[in-house]
């Protein structure tokens, strides 16, 4: 006699799982505010934990097909640039416009998708773009015309967003030949060690800075990204790109609850804006 899972328990799991994980994804600018560095030293450290962590989950068989290599090379450096960008990011200037100009990536993996996938991007993706950069300059409210940490933090976010698009359509291109986990653990290393060269040039971080990034990357990128992959595949795809967005939710309350940000007045509206069109590309 077999005893079968129940579809909709295995369905509450999974949505715990991804919503569970993003919500850590959330707290990325507390981390990096106390941690008290950020950039490529951050990067690195993060890095190099969420690899490490996340080892035991590697399946046993070893990668041969040598276009995987370079696949991983390729994600690996998107990884580390994008974790260098973001992590800047969150460190300079409001947490909402941090995150929220790093969340254009979905639509930019959209519009990236022709050259590694072979789909072609439909009506609604080409109107999410503008849509999502007026979102952002309403986001930004006055600081679109002014210098300041505003203007380059956004800028970073942007810059980081456009990495990780580049990642994540060169790990769905490989996705059949690479199992999730070896994705997570690999590009993260590789990540890790593309950025160790530049982290150990610049000043060595507090034993307290590098303890405290260590934890959260084995806590929010190893632990909250198996999570995440384990939930993944127990949800429709469509649901997993919208519980996601609980990431930029987080995020925004961190910095209008720790960090005291005001938000420019249209500001609401600008991160409906980018959400939603995010929202509309990741279920298609």
């Amino acid at each position: 006699m077999s005893i079968r899972s129940d579809p909709s328990s295995t369905t509450l799991l999974g949505t715990l799982a991804v919503t569970t994980a993003a919500a850590l994804w959330g707290l990325w600018g507390l981390v990096i505010s106390l941690a008290g560095i950020a950039g490529p030293r951050a990067a690195c450290v993060v890095l190099f934990a969420i690899g490490l962590s996340a080892l035991p989950t590697l399946p046993r068989r070893i990668i041969r097909d040598r276009a995987c290599y370079w696949a991983l090379l390729a994600t690996g450096f998107g990884n580390a640039a994008n974790s260098l960008l973001y992590f800047e990011a969150l460190s300079r200037g409001p947490q909402a416009v941090a995150v929220l100009s790093h969340y254009l990536a979905p639509v930019l993996v959209a519009l990236l998708s022709p050259l590694a996938l072979g789909a072609r991007p439909t009506r609604q993706t080409w109107l999410a773009l503008p849509v999502s950069i007026v979102g952002l300059a309403l986001i930004l409210g006055d600081g679109l015309f002014r210098s300041g940490d505003t203007l380059t933090t956004a800028m970073l976010g942007g810059a980081s967003a456009i990495f990780y698009g580049g990642q994540i359509v060169v790990q769905k291109r490989f996705s059949d030949r690479l199992a999730p986990s070896e994705l997570l653990v690999w590009h993260a290393l590789v990540g890790g060690f593309l950025l160790l060269p530049l982290a150990l040039f610049l000043p060595a971080p507090s034993w307290s800075s590098m303890g405290i990034l260590a934890l959260a990357g084995a806590i929010f990128g190893g632990f909250g990204g198996s999570l995440f992959l384990w939930g993944l595949g127990r949800i429709p795809a469509a649901k997993v790109g919208v519980l996601t967005y609980v990431e930029p939710l987080v995020a925004v309350l961190v910095g209008l609850l720790y960090f005291g940000e005001a938000m420019a007045p249209l500001a609401p509206v600008g991160a409906f804006l980018i959400l939603g069109a995010g929202w509309v590309v990741a279920r298609e």
